[in-house]
């Protein structure tokens, strides 16, 4: 079974991607664990590394106490990875992953050295709050359920146009728990290899949005096949925070630690 990293999350694939790699850099020597962990994702520069740290992120965690955050361009670039972020004045970001190596998947297969994430922030408190909300639903819906005598559960998602659908996930029983990737919008357990009967759901990583459920029975279909008509964009949440004086340093996340971008165009 394979497992599938949360969703929604660039900078934390990123790092995942970077330790497949077998880089020896230990700042993206980064753990699965953390990067299984529901969305939003956090920065977390208390207790695991971050990238581009400096003497600002040892003070105190920040409290209530709103602080100021400029719009304009951020950036850390540290041992062959720079990330830039951009806040423009009307709340949208675009932030880009830049790598020396190509490490970034490419949809549709094959790896490349840029990736990026858009969307919307907001500041909440010392929070920074980066996130995007699609204003379209997605549907999914059942083409085709049947036995198939050679595997234990297969399952088939594609779009409308006939591309595999990307960005699911199946979780078994009612608590979607543990989950299995759909790559390329594919799930196939072979034949003798256990697989819990009973209810399964097919959910959207972005969000954990439950799409549709199917049962698994003894004697009952075992291939479900699906077409997937996704938002417009994918969802994800993710929390940094703020430090520095001035508001000019912001820590988001990668993996299980952080990077802290530095304002680098009208800095005080």
């Amino acid at each position: 079974m394979t497992v599938r990293a949360a969703p929604g999350n660039a900078l934390a694939v990123a790092g995942i991607a970077r330790q497949e790699l077998g880089m020896k850099h230990s700042i993206f020597a980064l753990g699965f664990a953390a990067a299984l962990a529901a969305t939003p994702a956090f920065a977390n520069p208390d207790s695991a590394p971050v990238a581009c740290s400096g003497s600002e992120l040892r003070e105190d965690e920040p409290g209530p106490t709103p602080v100021a955050v400029s719009p304009g361009l951020y950036r850390c670039s540290e041992e062959g990875l720079t990330i830039t972020l951009r806040l423009d004045a009307d709340g949208r970001f675009e932030e880009r992953m830049t790598a020396d190596e190509a490490m970034f998947e490419r949809e549709g297969g094959g790896m490349e050295n840029e990736t990026t994430l858009a969307g919307q922030w907001r500041l909440e408190g010392p929070r920074l709050r980066l996130f995007a909300r699609p204003l379209r639903a997605p549907k999914l819906a059942l083409a085709e359920a049947r036995r198939d005598p050679a595997v234990e559960l297969r399952i088939d998602v594609m779009t409308p146009d006939g591309k595999p659908a990307q960005g699911l996930f199946v979780g078994e029983g009612e608590d979607a728990n543990p989950r299995s990737s759909l790559d390329d919008g594919m799930l196939v357990i072979p034949k003798g290899q256990a697989w819990r009967l009973g209810r399964n759901w097919i959910v959207r990583d972005g969000d954990e949005l439950r799409l549709a459920s199917f049962a698994v029975e003894t004697g009952g279909p075992n291939s479900f096949r699906y077409v997937y008509e996704p938002s417009e964009v994918e969802p994800f949440d993710q929390r940094g925070m703020v430090a520095g004086a001035h508001g000019e340093v912001l820590v988001v996340p990668l993996g299980i630690g952080g990077a802290a971008l530095r304002r680098v165009d009208g800095a005080r």
